[in-house]
């Protein structure tokens, strides 16, 4: 019998850059690592498991990747990231389980054209933020494609990434889409509190109509130095002919900055209604003419902030944007 191995005083272990490492331990030894508090596992593709043995770590509660932040509440003996692979369908480095997945922090990395693949959509209930920074080739956050054995069927057609509260995404130069919206399915973002886009110079806008309706939580967007954005929320054909109001119950801050080709919030003829906005900064959006062509309700916004300075608001935001286009 395998006797058990024991590190009483570890509290720090990272392994950085092996990319042949398999294991930590190849025989069946149990090991005790009492005191073992921070754990990083960053570059070992061909990583499995820790040992074949039993492995009991009490104080760690997570384990840091160059993915990001997993839990380790069922402990840490587990594949990290998919092993290097001709595969072009498996990148290297990305989780081999998005489960136990807490936050993705990924920057100056190439993951390949999506960050989280469409077989780990239904993986996701735990996740809650992303920060993406300089990743080159990104060109969708979630992959949503239609494949077999993806998990779905006819009737999943809302996916929800429930905890999702936080997006920050920064110098994605390739970035065309959060998600490329399809026939098959919507996601949703029902707990999404702040949304921060900044130098993702080929996204042309940031929602869908069909995904507006789940942002019940959106308190902070700001969306700056996008220089292909052409509206924040893109209208589509079917929810046009379904939704007539829009309802951002919790917006309270919204920046629009140096946005060049933006043309409006919305080209859409619905509704909005942001009862709870009080921050609304457009600046060097040379091309805005409109906000939404449909009425909108800011009850709560007295101010907005442009480059000619703080203006206030004393009509509506679409009849000022139209008298700022003409002076």
């Amino acid at each position: 019998m395998a006797s058990e191995v024991v590190f009483p005083l570890l509290e720090t272990l990272e392994l950085d850059d092996l990319p042949n490492l398999k294991r930590f331990f190849l025989g069946m030894n149990d090991f005790l690592l009492p005191s073992l508090v921070n754990v990083m596992i960053n570059d070992c593709d061909e990583w499995v498991m820790f040992t074949s043995g039993q492995l009991e770590t009490p104080k760690i509660k997570y384990l840091h990747t160059s993915f990001g932040k997993h839990s380790v509440e069922h402990g840490f003996n587990f594949q990290t990231t998919f092993p290097t692979s001709s595969d072009p369908t498996i990148s290297k480095g990305k989780p081999a389980s998005f489960h136990n997945l807490i936050e993705i922090n990924i920057q100056k990395r190439d993951v390949g054209t999506s960050i989280i693949p469409s077989h780990a959509l239904l993986q996701l209930e735990k996740l809650q933020q992303i920060t993406i920074e300089s990743c080159k080739g990104v060109k969708e956050v979630f992959e949503v494609v239609a494949v077999e054995g993806s998990g779905f069927n006819a009737s999943q057609i809302a996916v929800q990434i429930p905890n999702l509260t936080q997006v920050e995404l920064d110098s994605l130069y390739d970035l065309k889409y959060l998600w490329k919206s399809n026939q098959w399915m919507v996601l949703e973002f029902p707990n999404l509190t702040t949304l921060s886009i900044q130098s993702c110079q080929r996204l042309e806008h940031v929602f869908t109509c069909s995904m507006a309706g789940s942002l019940v939580q959106l308190q902070h967007l700001s969306i700056s130095h996008c220089y292909d954005m052409k509206m924040i929320l893109k209208e589509e054909e079917e929810c046009d002919a379904k939704v007539n109001e829009i309802v951002l119950p919790h917006l309270n801050s919204l920046i629009l900055e140096v946005l060049p080709m933006l043309k409006g919030f919305c080209l859409g003829k619905m509704a909005f209604s942001l009862p709870a906005l009080e921050t609304l900064i457009i600046n060097h959006c040379q091309a805005i003419t409109v906000f939404t062509k449909g009425h909108v309700s800011t009850p709560e916004l007295k101010v907005i902030n442009t480059r000619f300075g703080k203006c206030d608001v004393r009509t509506d935001v679409n009849s000022f944007i139209e008298t700022k286009q003409e002076e």
